[in-house]
């Protein structure tokens, strides 16, 4: 299958170089597979055109307008594949990526596959506790390619999505300048399943996401969850009802076992934050929706009176 690697870059071209030796590194036929870059920054860094990867065809493109889901869209709609494998220029993927990712949605007939994603850490390998990694990284996985349900979820670092029906995410999620929303390959999913497309997990299909030491401070930590929270929020005003996995339970993240370890705490914290940015989040969107309806009322009464006395 002809294949196009997607991937955004704003701030972070320093990290293209890995990626570029990475994806030259697949065992995927070079000639089937192009890179397209994508440069989001208000005016270019990368210079715009195509190039070559040896025998692999690059293209870099220059998206103005920020916001990562924006910039993907703009990558996707210049894609030659018909398959776009979606990435970060941090990540690392494994060199049976692509083979492995194409193969699943030839052998699933699935629309869209979430590979497994494993951290590395930039800082040299330390101990994290598990329900802070979440934040990053899906705890569990499925032993064998299988649908996407609850408990598992899909990474942006690591999707691939047929070409047809074009695929487009969600500008309303996905990091755009100070807005550090999250959850459009969530989005994304929900969306695709509840169209009755199908969405599998694909284990042995591997990219290594970076996390960074600047990533684990408790100030990082919290306002990672903080977002996290409030474009949670967002997904489930868009998709009231829809199957999520998660937990937004202040007992949850109060429960005293946790409370007594600092990595406990930690995640607590966490949690906590998630706690806070969902519900203010719900708070912004409903006071929002009822300004909208009493500024429509008021209009529709002022449109009645007109016409009334005209």
């Amino acid at each position: 299958m002809q294949v196009s690697i997607v991937v955004a870059v704003r701030g972070n071209t320093g990290a293209l170089g890995s990626l570029a030796r990475a994806v030259r590194a697949q065992d995927h036929r070079a000639e089937d597979v192009e890179l397209v870059v994508v440069d989001n920054h208000p005016v270019p860094v990368l210079p715009p055109g195509a190039y070559r990867l040896g025998p692999m065809p690059c293209r870099v493109v220059h998206e103005a307008r920020p916001g990562l889901s924006r910039a993907r869209n703009a990558g996707i709609r210049q894609a030659h594949g018909e398959v776009v494998l979606i990435t970060d220029p941090d990540a690392r993927p494994e060199p049976d990526w692509v083979r492995r990712m194409a193969s699943a949605l030839e052998a699933t007939g699935a629309y869209c596959a979430a590979g497994r994603v494993v951290p590395y850490f930039t800082g040299g390998a330390i101990a994290v506790a598990p329900d802070v990694l979440q934040l990053f990284v899906p705890p569990v996985w499925p032993e064998l390619t299988t649908e996407l349900t609850a408990p598992y979820w899909a990474v942006g670092c690591n999707l691939a999505i047929r070409r047809s029906p074009l695929p487009q995410f969600d500008t309303r999620l996905g990091v755009t300048g100070r807005r550090h929303l999250s959850c459009e390959e969530l989005e994304f999913t929900v969306r695709a399943q509840a169209g009755g497309r199908r969405v599998v997990v694909v284990p042995d299909a591997v990219v290594h996401r970076a996390i960074h030491p600047a990533d684990l401070t408790a100030g990082a930590l919290w306002a990672r969850a903080l977002w996290h929270g409030a474009s949670m929020a967002r997904l489930l005003a868009l998709h009231p009802g829809s199957d999520i996995y998660d937990s937004y339970r202040l007992r949850d993240a109060l429960a005293p076992a946790r409370l007594r370890s600092r990595t406990g705490r930690r995640g607590a914290m966490a949690d906590i934050a998630r706690v806070v940015g969902l519900r203010t989040e719900r708070l912004r969107l409903a006071t929002s929706a009822g300004l909208n309806a009493h500024t429509a009322g008021a209009e529709k009464s002022a449109a009645k009176g007109a016409n009334f006395h005209g």
